[in-house]
């Protein structure tokens, strides 16, 4: 697994969330190398290296980049973080079987309830791991992030027992450049946590083109979302799902701490690409109907990104 008691990992998908994650696995000492299709990312990282800024301070240059999962292969992974949208999920899972090295773990590190179910199908649950987000940024250029808050820790966890040990030692990695991450007892819950965060807020964002801020600010909005967060977590509660009594509470106060902040369902309305609603709202509608339960603001604003994404303005 180890070459030289470095960890080689391969992170793919340049955005906020992969950029972040790269430059701390960097410092942390990790081999790691950056993939992303886009060629101008590509240039723009090799020229500038990777800038994080606002919340988070740091600068890396010098690190290993290719523009397609195959190349990849040479690399010989201990480790792949797939940071892509989940739109592009599936066919980053199929590129990344078909290097399959039978020792590579994959590690869905993006927003969405059962994205690890995807990798799984393929690499088995013994060699995925999930990881849960406590970080939010927008590209201010191809090459540098304006970190817009980090409500720390992150979660990481493998669905298995032969997982555990790569689990811990990224967790380490993280945590030696004080990027907060910890592993719980059981990571569903986080990952239920965060979806029904992102999808009080994201899609109303995308709607009505504001920020989380704007939104939060406005008295009839948030009531629209402290309804959404209502009727997710009806949802959850029958899904067996542990949030707490306090939950709704600590939801406000978090969405409330996100200030100006655009969140991707936003930037991808804005930019004319497919957006995560699938696997936020568009998750809770389909529990919902597996417990009888009527989700109809989730399948609503599920509607609405639905009919943005499609239309020809």
């Amino acid at each position: 697994m180890e070459t030289n008691n470095q960890l080689k990992i391969g992170v793919i998908g340049l955005g906020p969330v992969g950029a972040t994650l790269i430059t701390h696995l960097h410092e942390a000492n990790a081999i790691v190398i950056g993939c992303d299709v886009d060629i101008k990312t590509i240039d723009r990282i090799k020229k500038k290296g990777i800038t994080l800024k606002h919340k988070i301070e740091k600068h890396i240059s010098g690190i290993e980049l290719c523009h397609s999962v195959q190349e990849l292969e040479m690399y010989d992974l201990d480790l792949a973080i797939v940071c892509v949208k989940t739109p592009a999920l599936k066919k980053v899972i199929k590129h990344l079987y078909e290097i399959n090295n039978d020792k590579m773990f994959v590690m869905c590190a993006q927003n969405g309830i059962d994205n690890e179910l995807i990798a799984a199908a393929k690499f088995g649950e013994e060699r995925t791991l999930r990881m849960v987000i406590n970080f939010a940024g927008n590209m201010s250029d191809r090459s540098s992030v304006h970190v817009s808050f980090f409500n720390p820790p992150n979660y990481v966890a493998a669905l298995l027992t032969p997982g555990e040990e790569m689990a811990q030692k990224f967790a380490d990695l993280l945590n030696s450049v004080n990027l907060e991450t910890v592993i719980p007892e059981d990571i569903q819950d986080y990952v239920w946590e965060k979806a029904i965060l992102n999808a009080a807020l994201s899609a109303v964002c995308a709607i009505t083109r504001r920020t989380m801020k704007d939104v939060m600010d406005f008295k009839k909005t948030l009531e629209l979302v402290e309804a959404l967060i209502d009727e997710s977590v009806r949802v959850a509660d029958r899904e067996g799902i542990e949030l707490g009594k306090k939950f709704r509470r600590f939801c406000i106060r978090y969405l409330k701490n996100a200030g100006h902040h655009r969140p991707s369902m936003l930037t991808d309305i804005e930019n004319g690409r497919r957006t995560e609603i699938d696997q936020l709202n568009g998750k809770i509608v389909q529990y919902g109907r597996k417990h009888y339960l009527p989700t109809p603001l989730n399948q609503s604003v599920t509607a609405l990104v639905h009919m943005l994404e499609y239309s020809p303005d």
